[in-house]
């Protein structure tokens, strides 16, 4: 088992770093108003990834708190180039991220921007909870335009309708996959994360599928999966051994090209070893 892991930490720490060339870009523009940096409702987009030839491409959306961890939607062409278009409608109204993965690396940057209300003079601005309603004169009279509650599906940027949260009756799958949603962003909790074992990694795995994670988030993964195995006769027995922790470490290995992060995960394997 020694050798096996010492392999393994090997293994993570020398792991090829891929040329600059080949490190994933995107590009969102307003094609309505080239050079804008800013959207309103009714602006057409588009967005161009870079990277290396065919290469899938799948991006994780976020819209007002909510993310939508999307599959593989494309691939880039043997010039190693990808992009879609569309235009914002009413229901686009709020703030976004993109986050674009291409070959299993995140693409720089993370893109954020909002989407604003057509007013042709002053709103009235109202603030209500995590809900946010905004009323203005437009070309077509006087509107309002309001973020979508939890509830509501939101639509990704190759046009995919990610569904609302489901706040009564949520299956105990549901609620911590939630928390773990939220444990990767903040690297947030209690105590109760050292009783998952490898149970941890599967979750983790499942909630981000082909996507990248920034390098702040896996940090955070390599906390939350310190303190999954912190406390190993709390954990059940069929939890103790590392396989899926193991591939969600490599994953995280293959991903990066620093050095530094790709220490602390043969570390943190070495740990869970």
């Amino acid at each position: 088992m020694r050798i096996l892991v010492m392999l393994i930490v090997a293994k993570l720490v020398v792991a090829a770093i891929p040329a600059a060339a080949q490190r994933p870009a995107v590009q969102l523009t307003n094609s309505t108003y080239p050079g804008a940096t800013d959207f309103q409702i009714g602006d057409r987009f588009e967005v161009v990834i870079t990277g290396a030839a065919e290469q899938p491409v799948s991006v994780r959306t976020t819209m007002h708190g909510r993310t939508d961890w999307g599959p593989v939607i494309g691939r880039t062409d043997i010039g190693g180039r990808w992009s879609t278009s569309g235009k914002f409608t009413k229901t686009d109204y709020g703030d976004w991220s993109e986050a674009w993965t291409v070959g299993g690396k995140l693409a720089d940057p993370v893109v954020q921007f909002s989407v604003k209300a057509p007013c042709l003079k002053g709103a009235n601005v109202i603030v209500v909870s995590h809900f946010v309603a905004e009323t203005c004169e437009t070309v077509e009279g006087r509107l309002t335009f309001a973020t979508p509650s939890d509830s509501e599906p939101f639509r990704t940027p190759d046009g995919r309708m990610a569904p609302g949260r489901v706040r009564s009756n949520m299956t105990a799958e549901q609620y911590q996959t939630e928390i773990m949603e939220y444990w990767i962003a903040n690297c947030m909790g209690d105590g109760r994360r050292h009783q998952f074992g490898d149970e941890a990694a599967t979750l983790i795995t499942k909630i981000i599928g082909v996507n990248s994670l920034s390098e702040e988030e896996t940090r955070h993964v390599l906390s939350i999966i310190r303190a999954a195995y912190g406390k190993l006769e709390l954990i059940p027995p069929a939890a103790r051994t590392p396989s899926a922790t193991s591939s969600l470490l490599q994953n995280l290995a293959d991903a990066t090209d620093k050095e530094s992060l790709k220490k602390q995960i043969a570390q943190t394997m070495a740990f869970v070893q």
